[in-house]
């Protein structure tokens, strides 16, 4: 079973972000639980979506393909995760300004 190279990109982005929001070190930062709670759920929404595809392709299951506009957003978050250090409330406070 292939696997569409736009789920396979946007499967190791989403293990990127979840890997960088994972080993965030707060250094001094305020520990704000609305914050943790939101890292947390970016932390398990993309992680689970990246072992699925893992997954899949072991055991043969089909996986969904991933729309070229929906793998620019993975992108963007990537990159604004990996800039933040893994920091989601500066990820948010960006997406304000």
């Amino acid at each position: 079973m292939m696997i569409d190279l736009s789920t396979l990109i946007a499967a190791m982005l989403c293990s990127a972000i979840c890997w960088r929001v994972a080993t965030f070190r707060r250094q001094g930062a305020r520990y704000r639980p609305g914050m943790s709670v939101c890292a947390y759920l970016l932390a398990v929404g993309t992680g689970g979506y990246s072992l699925t595809v893992a997954l899949a392709s072991f055991t043969g299951r089909p996986v969904a393909p991933v729309s070229p506009f929906l793998l620019i957003v993975f992108v963007i978050l990537a990159v604004m995760v990996w800039r933040s250090r893994g920091n989601v409330a500066a990820v948010l406070r960006r997406a304000e300004g």
